[in-house]
């Protein structure tokens, strides 16, 4: 256990010296998180091709025209993304996150208000950082609603005229009045767009540590320092683990660089539990040593490891939502995120963000954990067969 401490110390001595690795590790993802965070602003994306959704509670004759009625305008598709949702709970959660707009819940009962002459009242879910948007959606239920009630209002003075005729049963002929209600959803869980890259840049920078340990395993073979360690008696376990501890232990330290800086510079909230973002980025830190001895093992030199690991590492931050959400990718791309440690480190740290606990972000930190295994095992024994 000493000889692997003392390599892995070694090993994060040179990499902590090496200036290029700690520019790439350091100085460009906190430059990346200004610029496109600056870029994009808080309210990015609430432009006029508005994600928006609506909810029918009722699932009665009447909330289906409201539905229908809506989907079937014309023009309206040029200017929302309408969906149709069941679960009003995420859709409340999903417009305080910023993901939805605006959002048409038609409540449960509105059939029943609507066949008696009692007032019915949807609700229009509006998230304040998105005003145009959610406004103009606002205006399309408002549209809706006045229609509907103009609708049951002539039906019933028809209704009233056929009954002085005694062609029809007698029926209620007060007019009923569909109303809409506003809520601005708490937005105290909506990430802003400098802490949604400050997790995308973070999930994959901390995979370019693997880059420079190989980079160190790779110089130190060709130079044959690694053939005089494996001569020492010491067993080629401590060796190698030692190596990768020395990355852990480098990512480890870039991990609380980042959340620091980024808390410091850009005010970026790491949610009331960082323990926990500090547990997912451990777990992806043990990724990047694991991901280190697969690159050392199939790399002969910086040369080819260096056009071998930006690939694979930039594949994992595309499919893995570092670039872009994970819900803008085309549907034929989304089944890659599971393979992705990227993808499971950034959601993990957006949950955190969001107020999720150790426990919330567990089955991100177990899965990491498992990648981080099998890249070590992998790792261990393309290096033994060298």
């Amino acid at each position: 256990m000493g000889a692997l401490l003392r390599i892995a110390a070694k090993d994060l001595a040179v990499l902590v010296r090496d200036k290029a690795a700690v520019l790439v590790m350091l100085a460009m993802p906190l430059g990346l998180v200004f610029i496109l965070g600056s870029a994009l602003g808080p309210s990015a994306g609430a432009g006029f091709d508005a994600k928006v959704a609506i909810v029918d509670l009722d699932s009665g004759p009447a909330g289906t025209r409201f539905v229908e009625g809506i989907l079937a305008a014309e023009g309206l598709d040029e200017v929302f993304d309408i969906e149709v949702r069941s679960d009003v709970g995420e859709v409340r959660r999903d417009v305080s996150r910023g993901d939805l707009q605006a959002a048409l819940v038609i409540p449960d009962g509105v059939s029943e208000a609507v066949a008696v002459g009692a007032p019915a009242v949807l609700e229009v879910l509006q998230d304040p950082g998105s005003q145009i948007a959610a406004g103009m959606w606002a205006g399309v239920a408002r549209a809706t609603a006045s229609a509907a009630s103009a609708e049951i209002v002539a039906r019933r003075v028809v209704a009233q005229q056929a009954l002085s005729r005694g062609t029809t049963p007698p029926v209620d002929l007060a007019p009923i009045v569909v109303s809409i209600e506003d809520t601005e959803v708490d937005t105290a869980s909506r990430i802003s767009a400098v802490g949604y890259y400050t997790a995308g840049m973070t999930g994959m920078f901390l995979l370019f540590g693997a880059m420079f340990g190989a980079f160190a395993f790779v110089r130190e073979r060709r130079e044959q320092t690694f053939m005089r360690m494996i001569a020492a008696p010491v067993p080629a376990w401590a060796i190698v683990g030692g190596k990768a501890t020395g990355v852990l232990l480098a990512t480890v330290g870039q991990f609380v660089v980042l959340l620091a800086g980024t808390s410091a510079l850009f005010g970026v909230r790491w949610g009331a539990h960082p323990a926990a973002a500090v547990a997912v980025g451990v777990a992806e830190s043990a990724c990047a040593a694991g991901l280190a001895m697969v690159l050392a093992g199939i790399g002969t030199s910086e040369r080819s490891i260096g056009a071998i690991a930006p690939a694979v590492i930039m594949l994992f931050a595309a499919t893995g939502g570092a670039m872009l959400p994970v819900e803008a990718l085309p549907a034929a791309l989304r089944p890659l995120q599971v393979v992705s440690p990227v993808y499971w480190a950034v959601q993990g740290f957006l949950d955190v963000m969001r107020g999720a606990s150790w426990a919330e972000v567990s089955t991100n930190v177990a899965t990491l954990s498992g990648m981080a295994v099998v890249f070590l095992t992998f790792g261990i024994w393309r290096v033994s067969r060298r």
